[in-house]
């Protein structure tokens, strides 16, 4: 969270929002690179008693961001961005190899869209796709769907750390990681090899960025 956004416009109050901060560390502890979050979640069903209104105190970002690492060039987004597939084209446009995704899924909406959402990000884009998710129960109303993974190119799970619904690519029983029937209840790690020449090979034989006609789209 990054303090002092602007207040929400027409807004009453001048009571400041923040920004969803995806940040960016280097291994000598440096930030080397920031992205807000640009696609906020504003939904309100009244027969349901549904409000959700993100925008109310987080302000959305305006700027795409690809920075280098030594993995390679890593397009940043953050959750309800992967929705919009627009976003991710455009940072596959300007070089991303491996996307990011940090998320906190609930459980409804994990179970219907998350695999199929970031494997379909990582298809169209022929990128790795890595997305970290929360997972447990926040308090009675909200629980996180988890499955933090890993995605190659070509739309195959490296890697899956688990969550609500299954164990991923995860083994267990394994010393010092709880499970609770299909469900990882223990913090995982999962470790998955990027391949940037894999990727290349991909992209060659299938040359999707070199066949998109955007001008049919305008």
């Amino acid at each position: 969270v990054e303090r002092d956004a602007p207040p929400s416009p027409g807004s009453s109050t001048s009571t400041p929002r923040v920004y969803n901060t995806h940040i960016i560390v280097n291994s000598n502890g440096e930030l080397v690179s920031t992205y807000r979050k640009i696609h906020l979640f504003d939904v309100s069903i009244p027969s349901q008693n549904i409000h959700l209104v993100e925008s109310k105190t987080t302000a959305p970002g305006t700027k795409l961001v690809v920075c280098d690492s030594p993995l390679g060039l890593l397009g940043l987004s953050t959750c309800y961005d992967m929705r919009f597939p627009e976003q991710y084209t455009r940072l596959r446009e300007l070089g991303a190899q491996i996307l990011l995704a940090p998320s906190a899924f609930t459980v409804p909406t994990g179970r219907a869209h998350w695999h199929t959402l970031l494997r379909c990000r990582a298809i169209e884009n022929q990128c790795y796709v890595l997305a970290a998710a929360q997972f447990g129960v926040h308090n009675e109303k909200r629980s996180s769907y988890g499955h933090s993974i890993a995605v190659d190119p070509w739309g195959a799970v490296l890697a899956d750390a688990g969550g609500v619904d299954g164990r991923g690519t995860l083994e267990v029983p394994v010393k010092g990681v709880r499970a609770r029937g299909d469900a990882i209840v223990t913090p995982s790690v999962v470790i998955c090899d990027i391949d940037l020449d894999s990727m290349e090979s991909i992209r060659t034989r299938m040359p999707i960025q070199k066949h998109r006609f955007n001008a049919s789209f305008s």
